[in-house]
């Protein structure tokens, strides 16, 4: 058998492949790689006659891979993420003159509270940088960051990848949303007794906050939930119903007007904020320029 001969592999297809495998579409890692959709599909065709495997196949609107191509990138990925971050870590980062492409996943409440501040601070600082937000949440978070869609992710998290690089920002609190004009602070037999929306990812009628009240020997009356903290000022316009959010949704929300916060009749559960971010990316200058910028427009 002749022997393989690493001279005969460009190493671009290797990235193109790489952003194939991410994205599994034509046209999203096309615009991953900054290159044109054609530029990507001739790369794929000489993937595969170098192979010999079609490496990903059209299954609805998307593209799955081929088990060839799933022992490929076991191996071929960490050392792609290698070679670019020992030559990114080499270059200075110049925000005022950078064009990079930052990919990062926050949660919904973290995209009404802290994002909008994010941009302010990369249009003023980094103008010609370019943001994905993808939307994520405590169950997807890990997934997102280990798989690469993302190179940082800001959420309360569960479990991260192995090696992910992880700090805290900071301790979160509930506080009460409504938009009734009743004089006084709600006490917390009218908290037990009015009705409320639930903002949820699982699609239940129950959570945190209810366990506390459970702890107190109470109950509160959830009605509705719905997925978006987003969705709050139109569901809660004009009724007697209660949201009990974050504290940091709470103070975005009510300053857009039509809304009012407080505290809750209770002593707040918390739980903790976290960023987390890939390892290969840790000397990255231009991913810790924006970790600090993220930080920056959401810490303590």
């Amino acid at each position: 058998m002749k022997p393989f001969e690493l001279s005969r592999i460009d190493l671009n297809l290797l990235t193109v492949l790489a952003a194939l495998m991410r994205e599994r579409h034509v046209s999203r890692a096309a615009e991953r790689l900054n290159l044109g959709q054609p530029a990507v599909s001739h790369a794929l065709a000489r993937l595969r006659e170098l192979t010999g495997d079609p490496l990903l196949v059209r299954q609805g609107r998307m593209m799955e891979p081929t088990e060839r191509a799933l022992a490929l990138m076991q191996g071929l990925g960490p050392a792609l993420e290698q070679i670019e971050a020992t030559f990114r870590a080499q270059a200075e980062f110049e925000p005022e003159r950078a064009a990079p492409v930052f990919r990062i996943g926050l949660t919904d409440d973290l995209q009404i509270a802290m994002l909008p501040r994010l941009l302010r601070a990369l249009g003023a600082e980094a103008p010609r940088a370019r943001l994905v937000t993808l939307t994520v949440c405590y169950r997807n978070a890990a997934q997102h960051l280990d798989d690469g869609q993302v190179s940082a992710v800001m959420s309360f998290l569960k479990d991260l990848p192995a090696g992910a690089k992880v700090r805290k920002v900071r301790t979160a609190r509930f506080a009460l949303l409504r938009t009734d004009t009743a004089a006084g602070k709600i006490s917390l037999d009218d908290y037990c007794r009015r009705r409320h929306v639930l903002v949820t990812y699982a699609g239940d009628l129950c959570g945190t906050v209810d366990e506390t009240l459970g702890a107190l020997g109470r109950q509160r009356d959830v009605a509705f939930s719905v997925p978006q903290f987003g969705s709050l000022p139109a569901v809660l316009a004009g009724t007697e119903l209660l949201a009990t959010v974050p504290e940091h949704v709470a103070q975005a929300l009510s300053a857009q007007g039509g809304l009012r916060y407080e505290a809750l009749p209770f002593e707040s559960p918390s739980y903790q904020i976290k960023l987390a971010w890939r390892a290969v990316t840790d000397k990255d200058p231009a991913e810790a320029w924006l970790r600090k910028a993220m930080l920056r427009a959401f810490g303590d």
